[in-house]
């Protein structure tokens, strides 16, 4: 009976261990100063985790954002410009470490591709759907010839035609 106890208390300390490692626990205490906590979450939110793929400073939790955004506090307190200190990031992480790239050199291609790639995606649907629209149009069938003709006279004339004689 203890045998089958011991997985669920281990599976149990991991997750008491998970919940103590979490984001919350790698806070940083706001500045008192307001300016320079809003500068700092503003900073924070122009820079991604260097660790992490895609997550942005302000978000992530792990121990290098931590310290991170400690550093953006004590250089906002020291006087350093937000470009100052993101370039200090982009220096130690290199660029990958900017949330929004630059639209500056093969910058430009990499944003032309995607949205030449777009027009292209839409000009090809809508011309698809252009061409299976005009396929399924119905094509009226010709009549056949006299039989409309008869029974259309015989209307205007006022006869009824011949079922109605019989």
């Amino acid at each position: 009976m203890r045998r089958a106890f011991a997985p669920l208390l281990a599976l149990a300390l991991l997750a008491g261990a998970l919940v103590e490692a979490s984001p919350a626990a790698a806070q940083v205490p706001p500045s008192p100063d307001p300016r320079i906590e809003a500068q700092a979450q503003a900073i924070e939110r122009q820079l991604l985790c260097p660790i992490c793929t895609n997550e942005r400073l302000d978000v992530c939790g792990t121990a290098i954002c931590a310290d991170m955004k400690k550093i953006i506090r004590e250089r906002l307190t020291a006087g350093s410009t937000p470009d100052d200190i993101i370039l200090y990031f982009e220096q130690r992480y290199g660029a990958r470490v900017r949330a929004d790239l630059p639209r500056e050199g093969f910058n430009l291609v990499l944003f032309g591709w995607v949205g030449a790639s777009l027009l292209l995606v839409a000009a090809g649907g809508g011309w698809f759907l252009l061409s299976a629209r005009r396929s399924r149009m119905p094509v009226p069938a010709p009549a056949p010839a006299g039989v409309d003709d008869a029974w259309l006279d015989a209307q205007i004339a006022g006869d009824d035609g011949p079922e109605a004689h019989a």
